[in-house]
């Protein structure tokens, strides 16, 4: 977590830096990032579940914080347009943003963190729009099973609505960031867990990058 929150921070702290004024938050859930870096001119959207966002704004209006440049885009990632959600809550396509979806993915399915990795691609400008996303890696399976996978192609799968956890391997990650029209320009995994050998996660940070035909 700590490794996880080291690398996004310097990607809002950058993207700040650079004059990015939107921040979209996937799955923000209690993310206090528009709090500690907030502030300035830029907007930020925080996208999840209504039920999560009335009870994060009802411990903050206890606290007394007030969150003006936040906007609260209620939807679910699982089933919802988010692209609809986002320009109806005044996402502007036209200006460069910071995407950051962290550890939103693992609660998804393939076909649905697909479609969403496409949808904020439509939404970048081609010039100053980041993605960073986090990933749940399992161990690659190997033998004939994974032959079989590798031979259907990654996005093979996304139509089956199988569940998203613990399915990736080693590589798809990637694979899933150039499908959607991504460009990963870096790339960082977690040690081991100890009760999981060879699971881990991926942080890829990725610009716009060729939209596949």
């Amino acid at each position: 977590m700590a490794q996880r929150t080291q690398v996004i921070d310097a990607e809002v702290a950058r993207g700040l830096g650079r004059g990015t004024k939107q921040v979209v938050l996937l799955g923000a859930g209690d993310d206090g990032r528009a709090l500690r870096f907030g502030g300035g001119a830029t907007r930020w959207f925080e996208v999840d579940r209504p039920d999560a966002q009335a009870g994060k704004r009802k411990r903050l209006d206890a606290l007394g914080i007030a969150t003006p440049a936040t906007t609260y885009v209620g939807l679910d990632l699982q089933h919802d347009e988010l692209g609809v959600a986002l320009q109806a809550a005044g996402h502007d396509a036209a200006a460069p943003s910071l995407f950051v979806a962290e550890t939103v993915f693992d609660t998804l399915t393939l076909e649905a963190t697909a479609s969403i990795c496409g949808v904020l691609r439509d939404r970048a400008t081609l010039t100053g729009s980041v993605l960073v996303a986090t990933f749940s890696v399992a161990p690659e399976a190997g033998g004939a099973t994974e032959a079989l996978r590798a031979a259907a192609g990654l996005l093979g799968r996304a139509t089956t609505g199988e569940p998203r956890r613990g399915d990736l391997r080693p590589g798809d990650p990637e694979k899933l960031m150039v499908v959607t029209g991504w460009r990963v320009t870096h790339a960082e995994s977690s040690s081991e867990r100890p009760l999981h050998p060879g699971a881990h996660t991926v942080i890829l940070v990725s610009e716009p990058g060729p939209v596949p035909a």
